[in-house]
């Protein structure tokens, strides 16, 4: 009886860990639509952040990004930026010495991001918040920008 009990104990243990639930977090716009936070007559820069599901505990936030280049000239990224309530949180990836990325025109790379959180990433993305890239193109400074958005975990993306 008592390894029973035992047993039920474990297993109710594991279950409650293993009961974080997960949330969306979205771009807000299809990467066509997106605010590019480049100006008329600028290049065009286009940033794709695919959909993640973390757990909702998690104080990490690493989304795959991907930045393409339409214009005719090179452009140099040189930080990746996450704009949550107030707080900004410059991004830390974990391989030293990825920025500056020269993004040739015509070409998509990805961005290396990793985003250590203050809280956790459900209360992080209570409201949109805004990712921005800053870049630098013909000597001149610029900032490609998108929204991001959370929500419940089963929830559709546009």
């Amino acid at each position: 009886m008592r390894d029973k009990v035992r047993i039920l104990v474990v297993a109710i243990a594991i279950l409650a860990a293993a009961c974080d639930p997960g949330m969306t977090i979205y771009q807000a716009k299809s990467p066509h639509e997106a605010d590019t936070g480049v100006t008329a007559g600028s290049s065009q820069v286009v940033l794709e952040v695919k959909t993640s599901h973390p757990l909702i505990g998690e104080t990490k936030y690493a989304p795959r990004v991907r930045i393409t280049n339409s214009s005719n000239s090179s452009i140099t990224v040189t930080s990746v930026e996450l704009i949550s309530q107030g707080s900004t949180f410059v991004s830390n990836p974990p391989q030293q010495g990825f920025y500056p990325l020269q993004v040739q025109p015509g070409r998509t790379e990805d961005l290396l991001v990793w985003f250590d959180l203050n809280d956790a990433v459900n209360r992080t993305f209570q409201r949109p918040a805004e990712l921005r890239v800053h870049y630098v193109e013909d000597k001149k400074e610029q900032i490609a920008r998108t929204s991001l958005v959370g929500g419940p975990l089963n929830r559709a993306t546009p």
